[in-house]
């Protein structure tokens, strides 16, 4: 409704200045006629005057001189718009069509290159959304504009700080958590995700600025097993492989064998050709099924090489989805193997390990767990499993 209100506003407007001329064009010249017929009367009524003796022969040829002078120059004046002011039927065509021609040239034109039926949807608008909306850019450019009005709310930085890399924004992720940690000080944790930030933006590699967040980090935190492992990844990108290998020795020694991220440790000694694992670091029950891989443990493979990485998570979830075969009724099971499948884009995997989740689970708790994480994930089972 505003976009019309607007263009007939324009309309009108165009209209006006088209008509204001035309308008005023014959008063101007019925005013000059009239001028013309005044300074003749005056000549005139001067004569009279003259020759009654009210007037004296050099006072009456200095004013006849005036007039005449008046006169000349209102005829020498050029016609601003002759034909207008001497032609009403041309220019009643005007007017006819500057008050049918422009609506009609305007309106066509928007139907040919505007969009009469999109509906509007401005940023500003979108903005002023409530707060529960979906649209992860509005959620972004919400926060941008808190932040331009309030440069030095630390929070806000830190919290925008991981949308942007989940957005493929690296470079102002590392921007906003260096203002994290300018306005909020410095802690293992910001140090950590500034480095994994830069990494990010880098391509994989850890350069100076990078190892710097990750030496800090390690210095606040010892036992924290990320600056280690990214540190020990920084040794081996620079050539020294024994400094690497001793940082991913001293990981490995303090690393659960049901961490995370042991996989990828394990994986990156393997590339710089340590094949025994290092005593102490086995699973004290080495001959259990296997689990299968966590959320966690995908995203930390993320840091090995393509091949490597490809190869463990292929095996790990081979081994879960063949367990499940034979112990159905494990919901923790399925719902790691659905995580892992949709991690790594195997939508297809994931619709048929969702079918034979809510085939196999039978306690009704369980099956709403299931049921939830398939909803959240955004999964359609295959068609048998919603009978």
């Amino acid at each position: 409704m505003l976009l019309w209100t607007l263009i007939v506003l324009l309309t009108a407007a165009a209209i006006v200045a088209v008509l204001a001329p035309l308008r005023h064009a014959p008063r101007a010249a019925a005013s000059d006629a009239h001028a013309r017929q005044v300074y003749r009367d005056q000549l005139d009524e001067l004569e009279r005057d003259k020759a009654e003796g009210r007037v004296s022969a050099a006072d009456a040829e200095a004013t006849r001189a005036e007039i005449a002078r008046r006169l000349i120059a209102l005829d020498s004046e050029p016609d601003a718009e002759p034909q207008t002011a001497g032609s009403p039927a041309l220019r009643r065509t005007i007017l006819v069509a500057a008050v049918a021609g422009i609506p009609a040239l305007s309106f066509s034109l928007y139907v040919m290159l505007g969009a009469p039926n999109l509906p509007g949807a401005p940023l500003s608008a979108r903005l002023e959304a409530p707060s529960g909306s979906s649209d992860i850019e509005v959620l972004v450019a919400r926060t941008e504009q808190h932040l331009a009005r309030n440069p030095e709310d630390g929070r806000g930085w830190e919290v925008i700080a991981p949308v942007y890399l989940r957005l493929g924004r690296p470079d102002d992720s590392v921007r906003a958590f260096r203002n994290a940690i300018r306005i909020l000080g410095s802690t293992a944790g910001r140090e950590i995700r500034l480095g994994e930030a830069i990494w990010a933006a880098e391509n994989g590699i850890v350069t100076a600025d990078a190892r710097a967040a990750f030496e800090e980090a390690h210095r606040l935190d010892p036992a924290a097993p990320q600056p280690r492992f990214f540190l020990a990844i920084a040794a081996q990108q620079e050539g020294n492989t024994d400094e690497a290998r001793q940082w991913l020795n001293a990981l490995l020694a303090d690393t659960p064998a049901d961490a995370s991220w042991r996989p990828a440790v394990v994986a990156a000694l393997a590339e710089l050709g340590v094949t025994d694992i290092p005593p102490g670091t086995q699973p004290e029950t080495p001959a259990e099924a296997p689990r299968g891989p966590s959320e966690a443990d995908v995203a930390a493979a993320q840091q090995m090489s393509s091949e490597d990485r490809m190869a463990m998570i292929e095996g790990m979830v081979s081994g879960l989805a063949a367990r499940l075969e034979s112990e159905p009724d494990d919901a923790e099971g399925w719902i790691r193997l659905i995580r892992s499948y949709v991690v790594l884009g195997q939508s297809d995997a994931a619709a048929d390990a969702a079918r034979a989740a809510l085939a196999g689970v039978s306690d009704n708790g369980d099956r709403q767990r299931v049921e939830a994480l398939i909803a959240d994930l955004g999964v359609t089972p295959a068609a048998e499993a919603t009978q």
